[in-house]
């Protein structure tokens, strides 16, 4: 092996060492490295000399983690599926390691060093913002989103969904095998509970005096 691929598969060993350590430690912060030097089985002077020091290796570990998301929603997002088929795909999407998801490790990792949370905000203007704003102009397009409806009410409304995706992952664990459900899940997630002709807001002029729907 070149003393090049030594160097990158030295530097995967750390930060999938260093990712594993603060997923499953209760106190990321006291995650150290000489912690994770011994997961890695490398020496602390082999981290040092890859990233220069812990601080510098939370921020390469947050840059991975969000990488690898943006590369399975890209692929998503690429495929020839309608609005609602990406959506879905996106929203439920798990990270491969240990099956949770990257927000997981996040959250940690912000709690842990207060310049996480700037550099994750940097990730999102430059790289996730566009992305989203790209696949709700296909969306309106296509006829799915309501054209009235503005960006910053979508992207709010997905990242309530996707919160509860991640806060409450096991209770979509039963519903994975019965497809019937799933597509209830998904229509309530992309329509709500209201029927076609319900109003929200219903004109008083013109509504059931009672159920307060359209009268046709």
């Amino acid at each position: 092996m070149t003393r090049t691929k030594q160097s990158t598969a030295s530097r995967d060993k750390i930060i999938s060492a260093a990712t594993h350590l603060f997923l499953n430690s209760h106190d990321a912060g006291k995650v150290s490295i000489e912690d994770i030097a011994r997961k890695a089985k490398v020496s602390p002077t082999t981290i040092y000399n890859n990233f220069g020091g812990r601080k510098a290796l939370v921020h390469v570990v947050v840059e991975k983690i969000i990488d690898n998301s943006l590369i399975k929603a890209k692929d998503i997002i690429s495929r020839p599926l309608p609005f609602p088929g990406k959506i879905q795909l996106i929203l439920s999407n798990k990270n491969d390691m240990a099956g949770k998801m990257p927000e997981e490790i996040l959250k940690k990792l912000v709690h842990m060093d207060d310049e996480v949370a700037a550099l994750i905000q940097e990730i999102y203007q430059k790289e996730i913002q566009p992305m989203w704003q790209k696949l709700i102009a296909d969306g309106k397009a296509e006829g799915y989103v309501d054209p009235s409806l503005s960006e910053e009410a979508v992207f709010i409304y997905l990242k309530v969904v996707r919160d509860g995706f991640n806060a409450n992952a096991a209770l979509f664990e039963p519903a994975k095998d019965k497809i019937n459900l799933m597509m209830e899940l998904s229509r309530i997630m992309m329509y709500g509970f209201f029927k076609n002709d319900a109003c929200l807001i219903p004109d008083i002029n013109n509504r059931h005096p009672k159920t307060g729907l359209r009268s046709n």
